[in-house]
């Protein structure tokens, strides 16, 4: 039997956890969670504990990274451990890392998906699936490295869409925005500035918010609090451009060098 369960909560709150997930939450002995792979605007802690009926242990990104996900391992030797992430719990490489950690020593895990931004993006905006390629990270210090001007330019090349995740700094509860991530990029080449973008906030909520332009009018676009992503679009499908079109705002002349 797998002692360990790792169970995706989505993209907004508590209610994002699958049937699944709760039973197998609620089988643990202890209960863990992580928040700092990716904020959860509308989770609620005092929520999420009634709904589970245990007290949740939250861990930070030194307890996870540097120090390898100990406390996780230690449990799972003597208990039945169930680890709650945001979204989908494999998108994370530090979630990878700990899932072979626990292979090494010995301990069997599971996985429970939950909705991702990888595949909840393709919904909110219209945009086909296959037609995304190499997904890239922003950091939010500075400097922007080369290999997000490469991959942009590179999926652009073979007319592939690009996500840009925005690098969260959970421990000031800070993340990258979608004007500040379009203006490290066009900073570093001005010629993105003409490009056509999508910027998606808080995906699945209520107050989700979804539009489309040419970069260099995004960047004065308002899109509220976090979570936050971008879209540097490929060579659209015509389906794709009506979606652009009529659920993103986007122009007619914003769409035409994207057939």
């Amino acid at each position: 039997m797998d002692s360990f369960a790792f169970i995706g909560l989505g993209l907004n709150d508590e209610k994002g956890l699958t049937l699944e997930g709760l039973e197998e939450a609620r089988r643990a002995n202890r209960v863990f969670a992580e928040f700092y792979t990716n904020p959860m605007p509308a989770l609620d802690m005092k929520r999420l504990e009634k709904l589970i009926g245990k007290k949740i242990h939250v861990l930070n990104r030194t307890q996870l990274e540097e120090e390898g996900g100990r406390e996780l391992i230690r449990s799972a030797k003597e208990d039945r451990v169930a680890f709650l992430v945001p979204g989908d719990p494999m998108i994370a490489t530090t979630h990878i890392s700990l899932r072979l950690s626990l292979s090494k020593t010995g301990i069997g895990s599971r996985i429970i998906h939950g909705p991702s931004i990888i595949s909840a993006v393709c919904g909110a905006t219209g945009l086909q699936s296959y037609k995304f390629s190499k997904t890239v990270t922003i950091p939010y210090d500075p400097p922007l490295p080369a290999s997000v001007l490469e991959t942009i330019s590179d999926n652009r090349g073979r007319g592939l869409h690009t996500l840009l995740l925005l690098d969260v700094k959970a421990d000031q509860n800070k993340q990258l925005t979608i004007a500040e991530a379009l203006t490290k990029i066009t900073s570093a080449n001005p010629s993105l500035e003409s490009r056509l973008a999508v910027g998606v906030a808080r995906i699945g909520a209520r107050d989700e918010r979804v539009k489309a332009s040419r970069i260099g009018l995004l960047i004065n676009e308002d899109f509220g609090g976090p979570p936050q992503s971008i879209v540097v679009v490929g060579k659209l499908h015509f389906m794709e451009a009506d979606a652009l079109r009529i659920i993103c705002g986007a122009q007619d002349s914003d769409l035409r060098e994207n057939y």
